[in-house]
């Protein structure tokens, strides 16, 4: 079973998009980070047992640029603003359409997604 976790599509690179959206103002280039295959910003503990708040976002990278085939993922916990406020303030934002829903981990680079609520064109 995955975990829930908003995704959007978006024809632009993270270090691009991540300061116009409200939400990740918190986030800057001190806590983004990358491998091979991933890049990311995360802030707080991932310890769901942690009463902080957590964000990780990501999304695969060839290397030079993100795959822009691919979704950033969005993992929030923790916090007391609601799960349509978020989506639909990042498809505001982003003026992007934003799933919300079970993501689940399949292998390698392999993810399946379940989608319960939407926001946006």
């Amino acid at each position: 079973m995955g975990q829930k976790q908003f995704w959007f599509y978006i024809q632009r690179e993270m270090t691009d998009f991540i300061q116009d959206v409200n939400l990740f103002s918190g986030l800057d280039d001190s806590h983004r980070d990358y491998e091979d295959t991933w890049e990311w910003y995360e802030y707080g503990s991932s310890d769901l047992s942690n009463t902080e708040v957590y964000i990780n976002i990501s999304r695969a990278h060839n290397g030079e640029q993100a795959s822009y085939e691919c979704p950033v993922r969005l993992k929030y916990h923790n916090s007391e603003v609601e799960v349509h406020t978020v989506g639909l303030g990042i498809s505001i934002e982003l003026g992007v359409k934003v799933y919300y829903g079970q993501v689940a981990y399949e292998g390698g680079n392999q993810y399946t997604y379940q989608e319960e609520l939407s926001w946006g064109a």
